[in-house]
């Protein structure tokens, strides 16, 4: 493959083909690994007796509940898309549901999960009620997925896309919406605090919960793009150039990566 008159060759095929084998890789791997047993053996380190942990994690919620309301609230959006066909950037003014279509509202929405469920199952803890253990294994899911997409977008926002915005004499004073607010900063800022309350017990192996969101996330977006409105949210997701197989799972590896990063930080904490 190369470029014939100028022409750069289309890579949509070896694209798809890359996010369709990491897929089955990811799966295998959840198959066969002894992964979702160590999900179940450490989903109890989340939960505790303290009312303050309780409370936070109850006033979390509510921070990202409103949020969520917000964003059916708050009018159109302004979204910069690019177009599956012809690869032209569109502006678009999404309303209610079709907002949450970005990778950040996808973070908002894992980490309201997150801290409802941690809710619940710590008022069950307290009160010795017996644990639902599907519900306490996707606790343990949802935070390691929650804090490294929070850590992602936060950096991605703050280093790529608002310099972006800036250079370009794009509009970003949407940015500091309430909304964008908890998506962008403060999702990491309240699974942080989270991580430091109650000090959960957190393996490598949960990186993978990482890949599985991310290739998640790319999955939907091809949809989207292919039987949807027929756009990306993200330019560097369009299947065409040459190195799109590259950023399609790269976005994944960097949620696992992330997480892995947390993790080292946790174990460097309980050395000292």
């Amino acid at each position: 493959m190369g470029e014939v008159n100028g022409i750069e060759d289309d890579y949509t095929k070896v694209t798809i083909a890359t996010i369709v084998s990491v897929s089955i890789l990811i799966i295998i791997y959840l198959l066969l690994s002894d992964v979702w047993e160590k999900a179940a053996e450490n989903s109890e380190s989340f939960s505790n007796s303290s009312i303050t942990a309780l409370l936070y994690r109850m006033i979390c919620c509510g921070f990202c509940v409103y949020a969520i309301i917000y964003m059916f609230r708050s009018g159109p959006a302004n979204m910069h898309v690019v177009r599956l066909e012809g690869n032209e950037d569109v502006l678009l003014h999404p309303i209610g549901i079709q907002k949450f279509v970005t990778f950040s509202s996808w973070t908002l929405l894992t980490c309201t999960g997150f801290f409802l469920l941690s809710s619940i199952n710590q008022l069950r803890f307290m009160f010795d009620v017996s644990a639902i253990s599907w519900l306490m294994s996707l606790q343990t899911v949802l935070f390691c997925m929650g804090i490294s997409m929070a850590f992602l977008t936060a950096t991605v926002v703050r280093y790529v896309i608002l310099p972006d915005m800036i250079s370009n004499n794009n509009s970003h004073s949407h940015m500091f919406l309430y909304h964008e607010q908890i998506m962008h900063n403060f999702a990491g800022i309240f699974l942080g605090l989270d991580l430091i309350l109650v000090k959960p017990k957190l393996v490598p192996e949960f990186a993978i919960f990482g890949l599985l969101i991310g290739i998640a996330y790319i999955s939907f977006a091809y949809v989207l793009a292919y039987f949807g409105p027929g756009f990306f949210v993200y330019s560097f997701l369009h299947p065409q150039p040459k190195i799109a197989p590259w950023f399609a799972t790269g976005l994944a590896v960097c949620i696992a990566l992330f997480y892995l990063g947390l993790w080292l930080i946790t174990q460097l904490g309980d050395s000292l």
